[in-house]
């Protein structure tokens, strides 16, 4: 296995989401490539790092048990005349309204839905933008010249996206490297705004031109936009002003 191929599947090793022989493959590959095990430890602290850092939120008292109760009663088949039922098929638990199955159900749905309005791409990026930082690997090539970090990332991506000097504009470009939103691989450009780091995240995205949007979580400043085929995220700490004029450069 190559490191490139590997690299892909670190994420899933970590999260337990590899079958059996992917998972041999990859912890075979790690054991004997310093570089692959350096990234792996990365990724386990990045991971360890957003669990103390995202938002989680309660749902209220007794919701769980109201979804339980209007799920409806699973009754056992009928039993065909000349034999005799399966002994489970008797058992009173079999019913799952009323029992803790039915709690323990519930809460994951509603688990499910109290999260899943964070688990978006706006999220996504934030999370990367952040782990990008912790673990101190902002850039797979690291290069102020964009004739260097464009085809870099041109080569290992079904999309070309724009990489631009913006030094004179006060926006100097650090690097490149390859990232992951919403389990596909995407482009992050990064520049640099005083002491403040910039990431841009861009994949391919078909459909119709869309203007920018701005918004604030978690305390970043996003500005996302489509054009000409491309995803475009710009996340940063940088005054929400600033992130503007940045994104307006990248898209000029």
């Amino acid at each position: 296995m190559e490191c490139e191929r590997a690299t892909t599947l670190l994420s899933g090793l970590i999260d337990s989401a590899l079958g059996p022989i992917s998972r041999l493959r990859v912890n075979h590959h790690v054991a004997g490539c310093g570089a692959c095990a350096a990234r792996l430890e990365e990724l386990r602290a990045m991971q360890a790092a957003l669990r103390t850092k995202l938002p989680y939120h309660r749902a209220p008292p007794g919701l769980a048990a109201r979804i339980g109760a209007a799920l409806p009663r699973e009754e056992p088949p009928p039993v065909i005349a000349g034999t005799r039922p399966h002994r489970w098929l008797r058992m009173p638990a079999f019913s799952l309204a009323g029992t803790g199955l039915a709690g323990a159900v519930a809460g994951v749905a509603l688990t499910v839905a109290v999260t899943g309005g964070q688990s978006d791409q706006t999220t996504d990026v934030i999370n990367s933008h952040i782990r990008s930082m912790q673990a101190q690997h902002l850039t797979d090539v690291q290069t102020s010249d964009q004739h260097t970090v464009k085809p870099w990332l041109s080569a290992r991506l079904d999309v070309s996206p724009p990489v631009r000097d913006l030094k004179d504009d006060g926006f100097p470009l650090i690097g490149g490297r390859l990232d992951y939103i919403d389990g596909h691989p995407a482009a992050a450009v990064v520049y640099q705004r005083a002491k403040h780091v910039i990431n841009l995240f861009a994949w391919a995205s078909p459909g119709p031109n869309e203007p920018f949007r701005e918004q604030t979580r978690q305390g970043f400043n996003v500005v996302t936009w489509r054009q000409d085929g491309i995803r475009y995220y710009a996340v940063s700490d940088v005054e929400a002003d600033q992130l503007a004029q940045f994104a307006k450069l990248v898209a000029r």
